[in-house]
């Protein structure tokens, strides 16, 4: 393992993506520092914490140096400030993928993807395998609930699978950057009709990347596996030598038999059934914690062991997250973007919290998202009482006409849900209209990855100081 260390310079280092590589590669012995147009809030903490410096754009260019290597992800532009400056000055620059694979060949990996369900599988993976000893790293685009060992120190990397230390990885479709990935163990969660920006707006090509990206087992002659349920990840899957399907359906290698009365699953592997809930669980939770399962038990972990540590699982940040509980009013915050995981999401809410009376808070995500996806967001809103939909996150994008897309998704949702869509537009109008609305027993849930998390925080320590009616 190469531990001569390097002088990384990390644009947009705020960002989930970079701030978990920059922790990885200052854990790694390397002098690691970074620029952002976000100067405040948790990540940032969480860079300083470990004793990195960030610092804004203007203050980057001046302090660049010749031995720095630049790391930029896809969301920084060409005209950012540090990438023009580190061009001009000659310096290596890296994409935040290539970085990452350059960090996994030297590990044991396990590299999950995905449109639905990686962030959480990857933690859950990440985490039974740190409670059972074996101190992966974990790197995921999310945060587990009361979890900080993402990156032990070399050190403490004890546990070692074919001589290496184990590594989990949540990969990135969305700029195809996952097939710079060679997995030992490879987790398809499901295949998605999302970012076909990337893939010449054709599904198939989507489909054909997963499947390179499947077959690249074979440097390494690990094991794929692959939710069988999907007919697509089945496809794929089905041909590899060494794979596993799970899934509800009869011909899966193992089984998941949800019971949404109970709130529990029965998982059917080995010759055995087992009888499993979770604490924080719900259709699509048991599937991941399946997947989960497999992938550990791949390294010889006993099931009992993987699945009493899964039993507890305390869930990932923004996942239907409990941002607190006022006067018997529950606040969630959920970052379910697609409109496939936004009905999941809602399916998973009535199941935890059956008879209650919904809110949802929804931001779409995307320009592209919403317009690829238009007729599912509408078909997603059906059966919701109360909808409040604010203008769509463009996440960096640009649209030809923002104002006519998000009339044109408010009309449609109007026309399917009535009243019940609710006139209001605005955080501000939220904060003004909504409270006097709500009563003891109400659920209310914010749902997109946009900046509505912090509209949710929010509006949950503004909600902790209100009185409201049974």
């Amino acid at each position: 393992m190469n531990n001569s260390p390097k002088s990384y310079f990390l644009a947009g280092i705020c960002g989930v993506g970079m701030s978990s590589l920059a922790l990885l590669l200052k854990s790694r012995g390397n002098f690691v520092r970074g620029s952002d147009i976000i100067l405040e809030g948790s990540e940032i903490e969480r860079l300083k914490t470990a004793g990195i410096f960030v610092v804004s754009e203007q203050e980057g260019v001046s302090t660049l140096t010749n031995n720095d290597i630049l790391v930029v992800s896809s969301a920084i532009h060409s005209d950012n400030l540090v990438l023009l400056a580190a061009q001009k000055a000659n310096l290596i620059i890296q994409h935040r993928a290539d970085v990452l694979a350059e960090v996994a060949a030297e590990y044991y990996l396990i590299a999950v993807s995905g449109t639905h369900g990686k962030t959480t599988t990857s933690g859950m993976i990440g985490y039974t395998l740190h409670q059972l000893g074996y101190n992966p790293i974990t790197y995921v685009g999310g945060k587990i609930m009361g979890f900080s060992d993402y990156f032990p120190k070399e050190e403490d990397k004890k546990h070692l699978i074919d001589g290496k230390a184990l590594m989990v990885i949540e990969t990135d479709e969305s700029d195809a950057s996952f097939l710079k990935f060679h997995p030992d163990i490879t987790i398809i969660t499901n295949i998605d009709k999302d970012h076909l920006g990337t893939y010449g707006e054709n599904f198939e090509n989507l489909i054909n990347a997963f499947k390179q990206f499947a077959e690249q087992y074979r440097e390494r002659g690990g094991l794929v596996i692959g939710y069988g349920d999907d007919k697509n990840v089945k496809d794929i899957v089905s041909p590899i030598k060494q794979h596993i399907l799970y899934g509800s359906e009869k011909d899966n290698d193992v089984l998941v038999n949800y019971h949404s009365e109970n709130n529990a699953a029965i998982i059917s592997l080995e010759k055995e059934n087992v009888s499993f809930r979770m604490d924080r669980g719900d259709e699509k939770t048991y599937l991941n914690a399946t997947a989960t399962a497999l992938a550990c038990h791949s390294l010889d972990v006993p099931l009992p062991q993987i699945f009493d540590v899964l039993t507890k699982f305390p869930g990932m940040e923004r996942r239907m997250q409990v941002l607190g509980k006022y006067s018997g009013i529950t606040i969630l915050s959920d970052h379910a973007d697609h409109p496939t995981e936004i009905k999941a999401t809602l399916q998973a809410v009535s199941v935890r919290y059956p008879n209650k009376r919904l809110f949802l808070i929804l931001q779409p995500h995307r320009y592209t998202r919403v317009t690829n996806c238009f007729s599912g967001y509408v078909a997603a809103m059906e059966g919701i009482k109360n909808l409040v939909l604010l203008d769509i996150f463009p996440a960096g994008e640009t649209c030809e006409d923002p104002i006519a897309l998000n009339k044109s998704l408010r009309d449609s949702i109007q026309n399917k849900l009535g009243d019940s869509l609710m006139q209001i537009t605005t955080a501000e109008e939220l904060f003004a209209k909504f409270p006097p609305i709500l009563k003891s027993n109400d659920i209310v849930l914010f749902m997109g990855p946009g900046d509505i998390g912090k509209l949710a925080q929010k509006f949950s320590d503004t909600t902790a100081t209100l009185n409201f009616k049974d």
